[in-house]
């Protein structure tokens, strides 16, 4: 059975759907056209078994070197290092792009504003988030907590604590999203290229995924996630709910158009930084052994 030897894991909003649309490209990877699996931290999915993930995504791998699951959330859940490990083994490779912790918690905060989901100005939403989280706990409600966990989904030493207790650093490649994402791309391929021990250097690199944006038609996007007549309608018409989800991707991208939204202030960010992420990006640093300089 061909399953993943590879994964981009996170951290999400860090440009991973840019470097999925990348990779995809190469004549020597194989990734499914459904970009994010969510088989190891969605309990549904995973309680499908192991053959189900095969036959849903995989079972098209032909002699491809890497086979690869890019679900951003990966590193995010509790449960996934462990499921990945027990399921594929301890030689698995995981790239994982780490931003800076407010950024990416204000570019997360954008994408629910512009999905319609976040109704509150940003710090507010910061506040509310333990609340938030902690209801949809309680309600078994995961797409939820994954949607407005804006500071939790920024405390990478705790995410990769977790997937360390199962692997070791080797087996991680951890990238800037600054350095090497968005400053140094070329670079960036280069370590990926080593990394994989697969010639990278055809790609090309202009690929920009997930630009911010807002919606051409606010009411469309509602009705896309609206959950009444409209999708009881697509769910009689349309059997598979991997197609379901493709088609829902593909109208939303038709229906977006480019946004340049306000930026956080340097003294706002300073503030966030210190109240929220210092002291986990200190033991990251530790952790990992490389200095990401957003304390700075």
């Amino acid at each position: 059975m061909n399953l993943p030897n590879t994964m981009i894991i996170g951290a999400a909003k860090s440009a991973t759907t840019s470097l999925y649309d990348l990779l995809k490209n190469h004549e020597n990877i194989f990734a499914p056209s459904f970009k994010e699996p969510h088989f190891f931290n969605l309990d549904d999915n995973f309680s499908h078994g192991i053959d189900w993930y095969y036959n849903t995504y995989f079972k098209n791998v032909n002699k491809e070197q890497i086979i690869l699951d890019c679900t951003p959330t990966y590193l995010y859940s509790k449960r996934a290092a462990e499921r990945i490990f027990n399921s594929l083994g301890k030689n698995m490779k995981f790239i994982v792009v780490l931003r800076n912790p407010v950024d990416r918690a204000y570019s997360h905060f954008l994408h629910s504003k512009r999905d319609g989901l976040e109704k509150l100005a940003f710090s507010k939403a910061l506040e509310k988030e333990s609340s938030r989280v902690l209801d949809a706990q309680n309600n078994n409600d995961y797409l939820t907590q994954l949607r407005f966990s804006y500071i939790a989904q920024g405390m990478y030493f705790d995410m990769l604590s977790n997937y360390l207790e199962f692997y070791t650093l080797d087996n991680f490649l951890i990238l800037d999203f600054d350095l090497d994402i968005k400053n140094n791309f070329g670079n960036c391929l280069i370590k990926i290229s080593q990394f994989l021990n697969l010639d990278l250097s055809a790609l090309k690199i202009d690929i920009h995924s997930n630009k911010s944006s807002k919606a051409r038609i606010p009411l469309l996007k509602d009705l896309l996630k609206s959950k009444g007549w409209f999708r009881n309608l697509a769910k009689k018409f349309i059997f598979s709910a991997q197609t379901r989800q493709l088609i829902k991707n593909k109208v939303n991208r038709l229906n977006e158009k480019e946004h340049v939204f306000s930026k956080l202030s340097v003294e706002l960010k300073s503030s966030l930084m210190t109240r929220y992420f210092s002291q986990d990006i200190d033991m990251l640093e530790n952790l990992i052994e490389k200095k990401m300089n957003w304390n700075s």
